[in-house]
């Protein structure tokens, strides 16, 4: 019969691994795709979307380990399954192996961004690596979630650090997530045409090159509807230059429709290949977003 020190490990090992799994979805690109990168324009083996690469492989660890031996665990991506012990600041809290004392082996977590307070003294699993507790090197790794580092390491003096990439509550969220600003309704509009586009320009593609003048007035008359939302969504954001990309996009897009009606296939791929550049010259108003999908920008031009 299991001891119920062992049944305990076990359901912890279980909860670990478990979190882990939502932890490395959670990392997966969001479905923010209003300037979403064609499938033609991203070198071999890049991610679909422009995202990140494949998260790191994890090394699990104890807590208690990695404070009693830091220097065996400095560089190394981990996962720790502890109990918070305190709140540190809006991005920052301490987590213990045991959450009935303070055994002074606490570890630092440093989050960049924290969408709800973790609760001291509930369980958590934290995806990140162990780095020695150097303000400078944190505030660089963690940016904007290391706030008033440099402070916290003089009241917890030597305490190993860990830079999270994921914080899962017992809930199974990702407190550490990112998560894309939502659309506006206009850009909602902008986002479903820009999907059109994707899969039209795609398809137009195989028309020019297969000859085959229906699938080439399919794919236009997509395109055309497309641009011209997206010419009318620049209007309104009263950004000319992105009007005029929209604007040359329709009309190349007008110009295939008719040389692929006459048979004037070598004018069709010239068309093509003009349309190509319209849509990559738009792109200089879309930004990449931390989680690697892109947004369309929404102060100022560039």
């Amino acid at each position: 019969m299991a001891t119920t020190t062992s049944v305990r490990a076990a359901s912890i090992l279980a909860t670990t691994l478990v979190a882990v799994s939502v932890a490395v979805l959670a990392q997966a690109p969001a479905q923010n795709t209003s300037a979403a990168e064609p499938a033609g324009n991203r070198p071999a083996g890049a991610p679909a979307g422009g995202g990140p690469p494949a998260p790191r492989a994890a090394m699990p660890a104890a807590a208690s380990s990695i404070a009693a031996k830091p220097e065996n665990f400095y560089g190394q991506y981990v996962t720790v399954y502890a109990a918070v012990e305190k709140s540190l600041s809006p991005t920052v809290f301490s987590v213990d192996q045991d959450r009935s004392k303070t055994t002074g082996e606490e570890l630092i977590i440093v989050a960049p961004r924290l969408h709800q307070p973790v609760e001291a003294n509930s369980y958590v699993t934290v995806l990140g690596e162990v780095i020695k507790p150097d303000a400078e090197e944190i505030t660089k790794r963690a940016k904007t979630g290391a706030n008033g580092i440099a402070e916290i390491l003089a009241q917890h003096p030597n305490r190993p650090v860990i830079i999270a990439s994921a914080v899962i509550n017992g809930a199974f969220e990702d407190l550490a997530k990112f998560v894309p600003p939502p659309l506006t309704p206009e850009e909602a509009v902008l986002d479903k045409a820009m999907k059109a586009v994707g899969g039209a320009n795609g398809a137009l593609r195989k028309g020019v090159e297969a000859l085959n003048a229906e699938l080439v007035k399919t794919n236009t008359a997509i395109l055309a509807k497309a641009f011209a939302e997206t010419e009318a969504f620049w209007k309104t954001r009263g950004n000319n230059e992105a009007v005029k990309f929209a604007q040359a996009a329709r009309q190349a897009t007008a110009a295939i429709d008719v040389a692929a009606g006459q048979g004037n296939w070598n004018e069709a791929k010239a068309q093509t290949a003009t349309l190509g550049q319209q849509c990559q010259s738009c792109h200089v108003f879309r930004e990449r977003l931390e989680d690697g999908s892109f947004a369309i920008k929404r102060k100022g031009d560039r």
